[in-house]
């Protein structure tokens, strides 16, 4: 007993940790974004974040890229289906394949040293069928975006097809498929651990933190040119 419940379990913290990358990826993307839109920080501020930007564009538009990347990557990993590979259609197969042992027994075994444990068993449902047919449906009504995220991952991520389609995932389909993966990943972990997870505080420290990387560079650059200032006597900018 307990072993496919562990199992289960494993899977739901690896594919949160896949989440937080994703999760994280877009949200330092958004925040690149967002510093350099006039409509969102004000004209003055987008001029002086991309000035800045520009002075180290090198670095900054590999970031940029990167974070792009990597969020698609992630992503697309959710609504795979290579058999060999961990994903949602995996998780919700052995849900459905193991239901039996996914049991309030099979959770107080694995249990053991949790607080209020009796009390815990005695509210455990496990995953019942309207819980999968939520779960259905929240992947039918983004099925659309789904295949332009797979789409796009392997004709121009994983691979560089010659061929290619072209494919535009707005920023909005890719924030729906985000949060479709959180409210699946909480219903599998509040009907088996009780658990459930916000991440608020992520989003913003991503954001937070690209924007004091620029607010240190302004300020590096414009102590860089009152150094210079002040050791050749000249006020011109260089």
């Amino acid at each position: 007993m307990g072993s496919d419940f562990v199992k289960f379990q494993e899977y739901l913290k690896r594919l949160r940790e896949i989440y937080f990358e994703a999760l994280s990826s877009f949200c330092v993307y958004e925040a690149l974004r967002e510093i350099k839109a006039h409509n969102v920080v004000g004209e003055k501020e987008a001029e002086d974040n991309t000035e800045v930007i520009n002075r180290f564009k090198n670095f900054f538009i590999v970031a940029e890229y990167a974070a792009n990347f990597n969020f698609f990557m992630q992503l697309a990993k959710f609504f795979d289906d290579a058999k060999q590979s961990l994903h949602l259609e995996k998780l919700i197969n052995f849900a459905k394949s193991n239901s039996g042992r996914l049991t309030a027994s099979d959770f107080r075994e694995v249990n053991q040293d949790r607080e209020f444990l009796d009390e815990l068993v005695r509210r455990y449902e496990g995953i019942k069928q309207e819980d999968l047919e939520v779960i259905n449906n929240l992947l039918n009504s983004n099925s659309l975006a789904i295949k332009k995220l797979i789409d796009y991952r392997d004709q121009y991520l994983a691979h560089e097809d010659k061929n290619k389609e072209k494919i535009i995932i707005t920023g909005e389909e890719v924030a729906e498929l985000l949060q479709i993966v959180h409210k699946i990943l909480d219903i599998f972990s509040s009907k088996t651990d009780f658990s459930t997870w916000q991440y608020d505080h992520l989003k913003d420290g991503c954001r937070n933190d690209t924007k004091l990387v620029i607010e240190y560079l302004k300020r590096y650059e414009k102590y860089r040119i009152q150094e210079i200032n002040e050791r050749y006597g000249t006020t011109e900018d260089i």
